[in-house]
């Protein structure tokens, strides 16, 4: 997760939400009925075209993992090769895995977030027991894949929210969206049709970008979200019109997280309590119909110290895997994956 540039302290408008911070302890010592745990690490979890397998990773820049959900056995995909780590994991249209990692990371650096905001895209192919192939294009944050054409998304930005400098960054700095192709030749993947779908000045002057979904069925929109424009803005381009459209439309930290395979509704995370700064997350769905109705999914930042992030929608649209996490640790982070089941949810009025 990305977190907002242009805030300090005490830019919160709340508290909005009167639960937020009022129970000790760990959510996990009482998880409701329809949430269950599946690992007690992770984080930036990514479904499996059939939804028998998720993919994750073990730091903010660290292995990628697999999960079978069948056996509840535990693979790690990269440990066989040297690497810089990953930040982003996801599985492309053929069953090959598109990355997001830096090329190098300093040895002697503890830092877990090293490399973190200067990657590359990579490919890893079946079976994963190879090296992943460099396709020469940097990346920031999240990447969508699409679900039946071998087409990715990913984020250009100069952002790094790691240095002093990140003000003169969030001023004058870079975020683009583009769009590319994967053609393989001889099994060889590499990276063609490029083109930029979009610039920050085309949503708002101080926005950042990054990529999260190509929205279906027909995939012809890219779901983003728009961090500094409002809160956290949950937002569409039209791949093919250049149409923009806000979908949040809401003054807090909103930032999507996983579309339904129907196309009619996303995954938020969302803060009610601040604007810009995201703290006490909680997990939201909303409708993309343009009307902004919203039903509550979690309420894990009932607890003083925790919520939830990164969300993703298995492809039949029954099951939510996210990940636990502690507020005060650096965006992104992740303490475990939890499964939700949306059809075993009993919803109140006040939902």
């Amino acid at each position: 997760m990305a977190a907002a540039l242009l805030a300090s302290t005490g830019c919160g408008l709340g508290p909005q939400d009167p639960e937020v911070g009022m129970l000790d302890g760990s959510p996990l010592e009482r998880l409701p009925p329809e949430v269950t745990q599946l690992t007690d690490f992770g984080l930036r979890a990514d479904w499996s075209r059939d939804g028998q397998r998720i993919l994750f990773l073990d730091a903010l820049a660290g292995d990628v993992w697999a999960y079978q959900l069948e056996t509840k056995s535990l693979r790690n995909l990269t440990a066989h090769f040297e690497h810089a780590g990953f930040s982003r994991v996801h599985h492309l249209s053929n069953g090959d895995l598109i990355l997001c990692g830096p090329v190098e990371r300093d040895s002697n650096s503890d830092d877990p977030e090293e490399g973190r905001f200067d990657g590359v895209l990579w490919v890893l192919r079946r079976p994963f027991d190879g090296v992943p192939v460099p396709l020469g294009e940097p990346c920031w944050e999240g990447i969508a894949a699409a679900r039946h054409r071998l087409r990715i998304a990913w984020a250009r930005s100069s952002i790094d929210y790691t240095t002093w400098g990140f003000i003169l960054q969030a001023l004058f700095g870079t975020s683009e969206l583009w769009i590319g192709e994967l053609e393989y030749e001889h099994g060889t993947p590499t990276l063609v049709k490029r083109r930029r779908v979009l610039e920050r000045r085309d949503v708002a002057r101080l926005s950042v970008l990054e990529a999260q979904d190509f929205r279906p069925p027909a995939e012809d929109e890219l779901l983003f979200t728009a961090f500094n424009h409002r809160g956290g803005e949950v937002m569409g381009v039209h791949l093919e019109t250049g149409e923009i459209r806000a979908y949040s439309q809401s003054p807090w930290f909103d930032e999507a997280d996983g579309v339904f395979p129907d196309g009619r509704s996303t995954l938020v995370t969302r803060e009610l309590d601040r604007v810009f700064i995201p703290h006490d997350l909680d997990l939201w769905r909303l409708t993309l119909d343009g009307d902004a109705q919203w039903r509550r999914l979690t309420r894990f930042n009932r607890y003083r110290g925790y919520g939830v992030s990164n969300s993703a929608v298995s492809p039949d649209g029954r099951h939510v895997v996210f990940q636990l996490r502690h507020s005060d640790a650096p965006p992104g982070n992740g303490l475990g994956l939890m499964l939700l089941d949306l059809e075993a949810m009993v919803f109140d009025a006040a939902d």
